[in-house]
């Protein structure tokens, strides 16, 4: 059933932002970057209306929420890196093996969506300030999540151009300019980096009180953390083999390393 967008509204200050915990949360992530993604024209359409890719069946793939109720208002994953690489490495690899080499630990946040029912379908980002907040809270929890759990260095993204300014905004740097992605229909896309060590002092030699108070004043509860999903054989037949056989169609190499990741995991009864 379609949410009621005057209703949301008025439970705005009410979101829950947090790791997704079940199968039921990720399919409703998924459908939310699909149904997004759809109107901007960077997928076409598919019969699982699910936008996910081989990233998303890595265990340290985390899949955030902005939950209204049970109501995904908006969505990111953050792609840990691996012998699979980054989703972005298939068009910035030269850029992100720059920062590989110093030894950093990077990760990529992808998979970025909301709700057009909540801000509507065509007001850039850095324009519409409930979408503004909504994001930023989004990212601070994927920031904490980054450098207390993962242990990350870099958060790399791939962004629209009509939407740097914002990221800029958060101090992204460039890291790779403007180039056509086959991933979204070929829409334009830049790529820019995060370095999580440094958000503090640019904040501060920026006079940034605004996003010093946000990202830094205190750390996100823990239990935002807690329990998320860890994919189960039948969610891995489900999201990988039945929805869009991904496995079937992968590099040996990389199946290889799924498997590995579930060592105890019997792929005969995931893969046929």
């Amino acid at each position: 059933m379609v949410a009621n967008p005057t209703a949301l509204r008025s439970l705005f200050q009410g979101v829950d932002y947090r790791v997704a915990r079940t199968r039921e949360e990720l399919e409703k992530a998924f459908r939310l970057v699909y149904q997004e993604y759809r109107k901007q024209g960077y997928v076409d359409e598919h019969p699982s209306r699910m936008r996910f890719s081989l990233h998303n069946a890595l265990p340290e793939a985390t899949t955030f929420l902005a939950l209204i109720e049970d109501f995904v208002t908006a969505t990111a994953t953050v792609i840990p890196d691996s012998p699979l690489g980054l989703p972005m490495d298939e068009l910035y690899h030269e850029e992100l093996q720059g920062l590989r080499s110093s030894g950093a630990k990077l990760c990529e946040v992808s998979m970025l969506a909301n709700t057009s029912e909540l801000f509507g379908e065509h007001v850039p980002l850095m324009l519409n300030a409930k979408k503004m907040f909504l994001v930023f809270f989004l990212f601070k929890h994927i920031f904490d999540y980054v450098r207390m759990e993962m242990k990350a260095d870099y958060i790399c993204i791939t962004v629209n151009p009509k939407h740097a300014q914002t990221y800029d905004s958060l101090f992204f740097q460039d890291l790779g300019g403007l180039k056509q992605y086959h991933k979204v229909n070929g829409a334009p896309a830049v790529a820019k980096y995060l370095d999580v060590h440094k958000v503090e002092d640019r904040c501060v030699s920026s006079g940034r009180q605004g996003l010093y108070k946000l990202f830094l004043s205190g750390p996100v509860d823990p239990e935002k953390f807690k329990d998320k999903v860890r994919l189960s054989p039948a969610d891995l037949m489900f999201f990988f083999v039945e929805t869009i056989n991904l496995l079937k169609d992968a590099p040996a190499q990389h199946v290889n390393y799924i498997r590995a990741c579930y060592a105890d995991y019997d792929f005969s009864q995931i893969i046929p």
